[in-house]
């Protein structure tokens, strides 16, 4: 009986170590996917998205065994995704030759309209009313254009659309992609992880001046899309990342990454209706903050949207926020 419950408690062990979890670490280009499988018959194939960065994949097993050997090999794609695969590319292809030659009408009126509104008037047999003429001229050419403007307006749209479409397809259908098959020996599962290049989190700031010297600036990442799977961040690219270091956890799409505070070397009032600020603050956080967009408070009121260049260890920069225009 003592042997049986034994046996109970390791296997249950086992199958909680690979239940099926899924983690996902957004750096600024990229990101880490990490999860877990059961493998019961020893084998898994682990499908791999189109922007698997070539050379990431890690495995390894989890319970009483080893991982023996894996291959990696072109994912075979789904026959529907590849069907409208093709035919979106020869969709963009179309769309890229309407687009060269909506350019070169373009090009065509808009010399048109030019030469018309630079003709001198001159009043003949056969054009009685030469500024009429002009001015219809004119008109006809700007017409042209006007419909040339909404033309590549729909083509641009249509290109977007089509760009999406074929992104999301080599995500969903496999093209691209790759296949791990994975071979383990002995009972449990493996945990494995790759990296991505692509859509990575944005950083978002809060500048808080609070007239004492010092701003209290806030992190925030915007992540590219909402996700279910535990979520973290890392503050630098992938090729910048420190060995050792600890992603942080965050929940949501706008979460807080980090909160710092900062010297203030300079304050200027801008002369503006509505009031603003001007002020350079220096990077004392040790690390580089990547460039975002971001909002300034001052004493816990909004005083504008503020454009953030980034910077490294220890360099200063400027912000303005409030001005007219900005």
């Amino acid at each position: 009986m003592r042997v049986l419950l034994v046996a109970a408690i390791v296997l249950f062990a086992a199958s909680s170590a690979v239940a099926a979890t899924k983690s996902v670490t957004f750096y600024l280009d990229g990101t880490r996917v990490e999860s877990s499988l059961s493998a019961p018959k020893g084998y898994l194939e682990l499908p791999l998205p189109g922007n698997y960065i070539q050379g990431s994949f890690r495995v390894r097993h989890v319970g009483q065994g080893s991982v023996t050997r894996v291959e990696m090999s072109p994912a075979s794609p789904d026959p529907r995704a590849d069907r409208e695969m093709k035919d979106l590319v020869e969709r963009r292809r179309i769309l890229e030759d309407r687009l060269k030659a909506l350019e070169v009408r373009q090009e065509i009126f808009t010399s048109a309209a030019k030469s018309q509104s630079s003709k001198a008037p001159r009043k003949t047999k056969t054009n009685p009313h030469p500024l009429e003429t002009i001015r219809k001229g004119t008109d006809y050419a700007v017409a042209q254009l006007e419909e040339v403007y909404r033309g590549r307006r729909k083509t641009e749209e249509g290109l977007r659309a089509i760009d999406a479409r074929i992104a999301a397809l080599k995500k969903e259908g496999g093209i691209g992609g790759s296949v791990a098959r994975v071979w383990l020996s002995g009972k449990g599962g493996a945990v494995y992880s790759y990296l991505t290049n692509g859509a990575g989190w944005t950083p978002v700031y809060d500048f808080r001046l609070g007239g004492n010297g010092m701003v209290e600036v806030t992190v925030k990442a915007q992540l590219p899309r909402a996700t279910r799977d535990k979520t973290s961040v890392v503050p630098s690219r992938m090729a910048d990342a420190k060995a050792g270091f600890a992603p942080v956890p965050i929940s949501g799409t706008l979460a807080t990454v980090a909160r710092y505070n900062m010297p203030v070397e300079r304050e200027e009032a801008l002369p503006v209706p509505q009031g603003g600020v001007k002020f350079t603050f220096r990077n004392t956080t040790g690390e580089t903050l990547a460039a975002g967009a971001g909002a300034c408070y001052m004493k816990g009121e909004y005083v504008g949207h503020v454009s953030f260049a980034g910077s490294s260890s220890g360099e200063a920069g400027e912000l303005v926020a409030g001005s007219l225009g900005i």
